[in-house]
């Protein structure tokens, strides 16, 4: 088996072995212009037996806000496929390894559509989202919810240069990360694809747009009453005004039964608008990004902790080795230490705790941190929270 980066006329053979492995057909002419942007030279692997193409994986480079509200290089991997018939030979292992190795960004991430095969390579749960269901017949907005800006449907011309501007200027949570030029025109051929039709609303802000929501409106059929569904595929918002004149204009979108929000974040207070906060159902929590520490060292001194003492953690990485020590983390520097550790802890379980997502003592009681001094979880637990809940919600 030979490990090597793809040239870009394999490309197309990569994205249909992905799409079979997903048990989609091959990507037909008419959609190959649309969906090749998105497969950058350089950045996608193959494993290759005999000359046969048996597995891809693709790289792409950004950036990641963490704690503090730095932008630190990520390296976001997805498109990794093993070909049908050849799983569980060791292919998908080599390729995802090598692809690790040589990750030059210090934090990597993927959304996997399994959740067991990612912790042995290191990832660890980082964010997690909630689905949401709203009853809209019945939502009524409580009487103390203010007013929102001014909200308008965008001229189509408009819409590409605005989805960038609009979430740009709304990037402020950890977890969220850097979009690609191709990263809209992915979107909209999925949506289209599945037979969705996007709507689009902006709220126009004192300094200029400064939130948006992409929508589609369907009918469904549950115990034979047809219903209309008005499902948010993305909003983000850079004020509570903006994100409270979105939602005051999806209320009042007429012929609608139930409105449906899926992969929001874990602290956004969407049952808290109503007088009946049950209109507002969590259908489903779930992971979101799967974090991975590349390079340790360079990782935790991308993000910022709060004052006050620090804390010596020891680190264990069975795949990259250099990043496997102890390591003094604090607000005044993080560096390697030969002193004794605190807390020790697999490289994945850092990956968790790493934008305040889950707190080092909770990790602690599940097994998944040792604890050598139990004076130092209240620490740990201070130096790795965040402010906010991270979230990522971008889909890739």
């Amino acid at each position: 088996m030979k490990i090597r980066m793809l040239d870009s006329a394999e490309h197309r053979d990569a994205l249909d072995l992905f799409r079979d492995s997903l048990h989609q057909p091959p990507v037909p002419d008419r959609d190959w212009p649309e969906l090749s942007p998105s497969l950058e030279p350089g950045r996608v692997r193959g494993a290759l037996s005999e000359d046969q193409l048996i597995a891809m994986h693709q790289c792409v480079p950004t950036d990641l806000v963490v704690p503090g509200g730095e932008r630190a290089p990520l390296s976001v991997h997805f498109r990794f496929a093993v070909r049908v018939g050849q799983t569980r030979r060791g292919a998908g292992t080599a390729l995802m390894t090598a692809a690790l190795r040589d990750t030059p960004e210090p934090l990597a991430m993927l959304r996997p559509s399994e959740g067991g095969i990612y912790g042995r390579f290191g990832f660890g749960v980082a964010t997690r989202c909630r689905d949401l269901v709203i009853d809209r017949r019945r939502a009524v907005l409580a009487a103390e919810v203010p007013p929102g800006g001014h909200s308008y449907v965008p001229a189509p011309g408009e819409i590409a240069g605005l989805c960038d501007e609009i979430y740009g200027r709304t990037r402020s949570r950890p977890g969220s990360i850097g979009r690609w030029p191709w990263y809209e025109q992915l979107m909209n051929h999925e949506l289209t694809t599945a037979g969705l039709f996007s709507r689009f609303v902006v709220h126009d802000g004192p300094d200029g747009p400064d939130g948006i929501v992409r929508y589609s409106v369907r009918g469904t059929s549950a115990g034979g009453t047809a219903r209309t569904v008005l499902e948010v595929d993305e909003m983000h918002a850079r004020t509570p005004q903006a994100w409270l004149g979105l939602w005051q204009f999806l209320l009042g979108v007429e012929l609608v039964d139930e409105i449906r929000l899926r992969t929001r974040p874990l602290d956004e207070p969407v049952e808290w608008l109503f007088t009946d906060p049950r209109v507002c159902r969590v259908t489903e929590v779930r992971d979101e990004m799967w974090l991975r520490l590349v390079d340790v060292p360079a990782a935790l001194r991308a993000r910022r902790y709060p004052d006050g003492a620090g804390i010596a953690i020891d680190v264990h990485d069975p795949l990259l080795s250099d990043n496997s020590g102890r390591y003094l983390v604090g607000a005044d520097e993080v560096r390697r230490t030969r002193g004794p550790a605190q807390l020790a802890l697999s490289v994945s379980a850092l990956a968790a705790i790493y934008l305040g997502g889950v707190r080092p003592s909770a990790l602690a009681t599940a097994g998944a941190v040792t604890v050598l001094d139990p004076k130092a979880l209240p620490t740990a637990d201070r130096l790795f929270r965040a402010a906010e809940e991270p979230w990522c919600g971008t889909y890739v």
